[in-house]
Order: C-alpha cells, then structure tokens, then sequence
C-alpha cells in the first residue's frame, strides 16, 4: 500500500476514536456547567449553618427550610412578589399581544418602522433600562413624573411595586412579541373574514377566533416570562431596595450581600431551591404548551393570501397611541438618560438647562480607578462567554437532534433547567464551588465567564435547536451519501444553514453577559470589576447620577453597534 494510502486509512480509523473522544469530553463539560451547581445549590440549602460556608459545616439538616418558612417575611415577600410577576405578566401580555396584532394583521400606518421600535429594549441591558427609568420617573425630578403631575395632578413613585411592575413589562414585551408575533403572521385571514361577512366586530372575532387560535404561544411565552421575572433581579434591585421593597430575587442578593451584615448563605440557597422548584414546574408547563402547539394549525395552501384587517377611521388614532407608547416606554428613559449624563447634577429636562450642559461626565470615567483594566475584563467576559456559549450551544441542539449518542436528549433537556436557577443563586453555587475546588480561577475572570456560559446555555441552544427542526435535512443526508465524514458535514452544511441563527445568539448572549448584574456583583474582586459593577457602584454607593448616566450610555452605544454590526453582517449574508 503507497504511504499516502496508508495514511488516509490510519486518518479513517482514527476520526471514529477522535469523534468518540470529543463527544465523551463535551459531555462530561456540559453536565459540569449544568449539574454541578444544582447540586450545590441544593447541597447549601441542607447545611445547617446560616453564616459558614456549606463545605465547611458538618451534617444535613432541614433547618434552613424551618427557618424560611417560619419567617414573618416570607408571608410579605411572596405576596410581593406574587404582585410584581403577575401585574409585569398582564403589562408584557397586553403590550406584545396588541403590538403583534397591530404590525402583523393590520393596516395600521408606519409598522415597518415600529416593529423594530417595539425591539429595542433588547439592545439595552436590563440593569441599564431600570436606571434609566429611575432617572426618568423619580417623583424629585423625573421628566414623565413632572409632566404627569402637571397634566393630571398625580404624584408618581417608580420606586415602588407599580413601577417596578412598569418596567418588568416594559422590558419584557420584545421576547413575548417574538415567540407571538410568528403565530399571528401565519394565521389564514379567510377565518376573520368569514366571521367579518355574517356582521361579527373586531372583538368578537378576536376573542372567538384569532385568540384561540394563538392560544399555545401566548401561553407558552407568559410562562417563560414568569420564569424571567422571578429570577430577575437588575429591576427590583434598583427601583425597589431604596424603599426596602423585596421580592425573592432582591431578598437573595441581600441575604448573601448585606450592607452592614453578615451573610446568611443557608437561607439565601433555600429562598433559590423554592424558587427553582416552581421553575421547574413553569418550565414543565411550557414544554407541554410547546408541543400543543400542532393542535392549533390552521392548514393552508396555495391559495393563501396575507390581507390585513382594516381599521378604517381608527388607523390614525391607533398609530398616535402606539408612537406615544414608544415614546414613553422607550424613548424617554434614554432620552433622560442622555440629559443626565450631559448635566452637572441630576435635573429636570428644561431649555435653560441646555446652556450648561457638558462633556465632564465622560471625562470622569477616564479617572475611575483601573478603567484600562475594567474595559479588559468587560471585553473578554463578554466576547468569550458569547464564542463559547454559542459554540457549546451548537453542539449540545445537533447532538439532541441527531441522537448521536445515548443520553444527549436528556442532557439536552437537563441543560435547561439552570433556567429556573436565580442568576444570584447560580452565582453563589458558582462561588462556593470554586473557594472549595482547587482550580485556581477564583478572583479572575474566568470565573464570572463560567458561571455566565452556565446561565446563557439553555437559553442560547434553544435558540439553535429552534433553527435545526426548520432545517431540511435533504442537503445533510445527501453530503452524507457522499461519503461526507460527520465533522465536515457539519462545517461545510450545517453550520452555513446556521449561521443567521448563531449570529443571533452570540449578540443575545453579547448584550445579556454586557449587562448581568448579580453574577457579577457576587464573583467579583479588584482585579476582575466590569463594567456593569462600576455602573451599579457608582448609582447605589457613590450616588453620583451624572457619572452613572454617563457610563449607562457607553454601554448602550457598545450594545446598539454590536446588533448594528450583527444584523448588518446578516442582511450581507442574505443579500
């Protein structure tokens, strides 16, 4: 046999190995990130030591749990917290639902410029967006308080549940109009217009037909949120700790960080297990919801046809209604934002205010101590933990599609309950593991980069797993029969049918992992501050608003040009 034969034969034999090895390495990681800090979690929550560190107490007990549920505070802060998901659930769910209505089935002038409109809190981290609205709404100076007040003679207070519930709503209607949106679009308008024929109102085909009919994603998407609000903590932190108003996420974080007190580690790991228990059963629901999803099918053919429901003599008022929700939702929280960080004090928006407006602001964040080195680790948190998250991402939905080995659908499913885990609870499991495991990346970056590729995993392989069951596998099975090796399968097909979708993910896990505030706040030390931990610093302890406002907005502007370089590189990539 000729030495080159000899080689490609002995290459044959050993990609099979090869393949084997990496797949039993992949698995072993993604089970580490995945596992591990459920069962420290859950591990902390039966030590029976409030202050000392779970691997440094003996024994297992349910004290913890005897403690919390003997709580005076566990009657209030549930009954908050009940308030704020379900009043930030009703906002989000009228808001997306009548956003996604509009664009999709009306005629409604202007959506092809709204519809982005309504996105674009997705570009802002949250931790951002609830200082901005403290900025804008602040019964002192707050623009929208003052022009409340004025036109109708009501005092407003963000920091408060109702405007912690604003916010959440707010903030959460670009994700439920996007898993909402795609139902009404693929609707069959000849239902509506049947119904329209024998004299039924717009309402009354709405409740009778179109809701049903998007019933499944409505659903599925307030679940999600729910999960999303009860895990969140960037919101209640900043509108609702300066009243002492506390929800599970917020009590979390004050228990493992209290100003002047020491921490309660025990009590903060139970708080996170009841939490992930009704995750987990949320989670559950929306998988069910998910797979309902086929019994709503309207069955069409080629005789579809798009046409819009008209809304005659209510398009204009409709379109200024929508514009004014923009604005205010969207708009001028930035707009306060920008104000504030032009300003030398923190003040009401007025013309003779423009005259001394100033640059000292921005020049003051080149004197923060170590800024060179913040920069640093922001950058590399962030470009790493979304390469990383993306590439995991990727082979965990291909090896759950493909079945490629035995077990990679349930640890596919596993995966994705680090979801229901508090971002506090999963920063504090992190940081006990890894004061107590000899890998020396406690006090670095890569810590936070671990404990964020953990968090943004089942979230971002969704997203591809999502893309794969869209993908028809006519191209995959016939590089196959080519002879095609499962590696170059995947290079040369998979992943070019993939790229929009990875693209995406790595921007969604970019702009979250700019933004995360508690993982941050719990792992970090002087030699690995980001950016987001100046940010909440300079708000909450030094109070110094204009320099905080200042800093908000170069994270907006690094934020907004990654989704502008992303979504450019995609239309490229189209065209």
């Amino acid at each position: 046999m000729a030495p080159e034969n000899r080689t490609a034969a002995t290459r044959r034999k050993l990609a099979p190995a090869a393949g084997t090895l990496l797949t039993v390495a992949m698995a072993v990681l993604v089970g580490y990130l995945v596992l591990v800090p459920l069962a420290i979690l859950i591990y902390s929550s039966l030590k029976p030591s409030p202050t000392e560190l779970p691997f440094d107490v003996p024994g297992f007990s349910l004290d913890n749990f005897q403690a919390v549920f003997e709580s005076s505070r566990l009657g209030t802060v549930t009954l908050n917290t009940v308030i704020y998901v379900v009043g930030s659930l009703l906002v989000a769910l009228v808001l997306s639902l009548s956003l996604a209505y509009l664009f999709e089935r009306t005629d409604l002038p202007g959506r092809r410029f709204l519809s982005p409109m309504a996105l674009a809190p997705m570009a802002v981290p949250v931790t951002v967006m609830a200082i901005a609205w403290a900025l804008v709404a602040n019964p002192a100076n707050g623009p929208l308080a003052i022009l409340i007040h004025k036109i109708f003679g009501v005092h407003i207070d963000i920091y408060s549940i109702p405007g912690m519930i604003l916010v959440m709503g707010i903030f959460g209607v670009p994700s439920m109009y996007l898993m909402i949106a795609p139902a009404l679009a693929r609707l069959n308008p000849e239902l509506e217009e049947a119904a329209a024929t024998v004299g039924a109102s717009l309402w009354r085909r709405l409740r009778l037909i179109v809701l049903p009919l998007v019933a499944p994603a409505v659903s599925a998407a307030g679940i999600l949120f729910i999960v999303v609000a009860l895990e969140g903590f960037a919101i209640p932190a900043v509108l609702g700790l300066p009243d002492k108003i506390f929800v599970f996420s917020s009590l979390i974080q004050y228990s493992l960080q209290p100003p002047g007190g020491i921490p309660n580690y025990g009590q903060a790991s139970t708080y996170g297990v009841l939490i992930l228990v009704v995750s987990l059963v949320l989670l559950a629901v929306y998988r069910r919801r998910v797979r309902d999803t086929n019994r709503f099918r309207v069955v069409v053919g080629k005789g579809y046809r798009q046409t819009r429901v008209s809304l005659g003599k209510w398009r204009i008022p409709v379109f200024i209604v929508v514009c004014a929700y923009m604005f205010i939702g969207i708009v001028l929280p930035i707009l306060a934002l920008l104000w504030t960080s032009f300003s030398p004090y923190t003040r009401p928006i007025t013309w003779s205010g423009f005259e001394s407006m100033t640059f000292a602001n921005y020049s003051n964040l080149l004197d923060i101590p170590d800024i060179g080195k913040i920069l640093l680790n922001t950058a590399e948190v962030v470009l790493v933990t979304a390469t990383v998250t993306t590439a995991m991402s990727v082979w965990i939905a291909v090896a759950a599609a493909r079945r490629q080995f035995r077990g990679s659908t349930l640890l596919f499913e596993t995966q994705f309950a680090v979801f229901g885990i508090p971002s506090v609870v999963l920063g504090a499991a992190v940081l006990f593991l890894y004061l107590f495991v000899p890998i020396p990346i406690y006090g670095t970056v890569w810590i936070i980069v671990v404990a964020l590729v953990t968090r943004f995993l089942p979230r971002s392989s969704r997203m591809v797993q999502t893309a794969l069951l869209q993908l028809d596998d006519g191209l995959i099975e016939a590089a196959r029969v080519t002879g095609a090796s499962p590696a170059t399968v995947t290079r040369t097909v998979l992943l070019p049918l993939l790229r929009p979708t990875l693209w995406k993910s790595w921007l969604w896990v970019f702009a979250h992992a700019l933004g995360e505030l508690p993982i941050a706040l719990l792992l970090t030390s002087s030699d690995n501050r980001t950016l987001v931990v100046v940010l909440w610093d300079t708000f909450t302890s030094s109070v110094d608003n204009p320099t905080a406002s200042a800093l908000a907005v170069v994270l907006v502007v690094i934020s907004t040009a990654a989704v502008w370089l992303v979504n450019r590189r995609s239309d490229m990539q189209e065209a």
